[in-house]
């Protein structure tokens, strides 16, 4: 009797260890599986070579006409894009430089204090498994004044591979603002990012930017604008600052209008 009783107890706690190691391997954390978030440049829009307005210098006679509508029609994009981006791009480089704790079901989640000068976040950023190739993104937030009551800055989906990325942006929480496309390709670095403003019923409901870089080209970089007033082109060197704009609704024709490097004072030229 003592030696069945062994026996039962023996396999009784073999059976609890092999429940118990079967529940600590459900919620090991898949770490070939870890989603690494991509780089700000899939959120952010690199607005910098045309931050500065032109002056022609005095006395010369030049006009830096072609440069300075350029500059205009990226700069509404630049200050319309940036009240929306600029908190939930702050989180996100944070985000960038955090840890994430694993959450199990293939779930992990980022969280974080960060302050803007004038106010204290809170923020948590999760990433779910999709697929091999997929996974999701959620960032929601609550601040220090409403601490208890959290709101989505923006969702989105990204590739492993870091290739493609989409997201939305949300005012108040619900109301799809900004829609984000982004594409790299690492062997070329050709990559393009574009904006989308979908906020419901508005005027400009529908516009958007697109900037594509194309390494081999002599004019790397671009920017497509449409808006309701028309569609603008704008091509440029991103060594020099050299380009050319071409919008028919603004200058009448369907043909390029060019302005000289930097260095030369961005002053209109005749294009070649």
């Amino acid at each position: 009797m003592k030696k069945t009783l062994n026996i039962r107890s023996i396999t009784a706690l073999m059976l609890a260890l092999s429940m118990l190691f079967a529940v600590a391997s459900c919620d090991k954390e898949p770490v070939d599986e870890r989603p690494e978030l991509p780089p700000v440049e899939s959120l952010q829009m690199d607005f910098s070579a045309f931050a500065e307005q032109p002056a022609a210098k005095k006395g010369t006679g030049s006009t830096v006409n072609n440069f300075l509508y350029s500059y205009l029609t990226v700069g509404f994009w630049n200050l319309s894009a940036g009240l929306v981006t600029v908190l939930p791009v702050m989180a996100y480089g944070h985000a960038l430089q955090q840890t994430p704790v694993y959450m199990g079901d293939n779930s992990w989640e980022w969280s974080f204090d960060f302050n803007d000068v004038s106010m204290d976040y809170t923020v948590t950023l999760t990433a779910a498994r999709i697929n091999n190739e997929e996974f999701s993104v959620e960032m929601v937030v609550a601040s220090a004044l409403t601490s208890n009551q959290e709101v989505k800055w923006f969702d989105g989906v990204v590739r492993y591979d870091h290739t493609h990325a989409s997201w939305t942006l949300y005012k108040d929480g619900t109301i799809a603002l900004l829609g984000i496309e982004w594409n790299k390709d690492y062997e070329t670095g050709e990559a393009d990012l574009k904006y989308s403003y979908t906020e419901p019923d508005q005027n400009e409901t529908g516009s958007f930017i697109m900037l594509e870089y194309m390494p081999e080209e002599v004019y790397d970089a671009s920017y497509t604008i449409s808006l309701t007033a028309g569609v603008t082109n704008i091509e440029w060197n991103t060594t020099t600052i050299e380009g050319r704009v071409k919008a028919p609704s603004h200058f009448g024709d369907d043909a390029w209008h060019c302005w000289d490097s930097h260095d030369n004072g961005l002053i209109d030229i005749d294009c070649l």
